[in-house]
């Protein structure tokens, strides 16, 4: 958004309390993404490697992931790393509905995170 002199955590801080929301999320597509709620936590999680195959649907299963999970009480930290792998599972697989695995591998243990 190009907020001039504010760092990320403050124009964070700006759209939670201007816009009455509960999460902000900023996404550093291969590097990393940062949640921060209106209760003052914060997650960061670096972006899984994995090899990319398609990247359409993952931005999408992001956010419907962590939605999903902090809907069923998942901690923030939780639901974000549940958010991260579902998003770079999609990206290994074609198209952007996949057919899910029964479980869902843990690209961030495999990383060594």
């Amino acid at each position: 958004f190009n907020i001039r002199g504010t760092s990320g955590e403050d124009a964070s801080r700006w759209f939670l309390d201007e816009f009455d929301l509960d999460y902000v999320i900023l996404t550093a597509g291969s590097a990393y993404s940062t949640i921060m709620s209106r209760k003052g936590e914060v997650s960061t999680l670096d972006t899984p490697h994995v090899e990319v195959v398609d990247t359409v649907g993952a931005g999408d299963s992001f956010s419907g992931t962590f939605t999903a999970r902090t809907l069923l009480g998942d901690s923030l930290a939780d639901a974000h790393r549940k958010a991260v792998n579902t998003a770079a599972f999609v990206c290994t697989q074609a198209g952007a509905w996949p057919e899910y695995p029964a479980e869902m591998p843990d690209y961030l243990v495999a990383a060594g995170k």
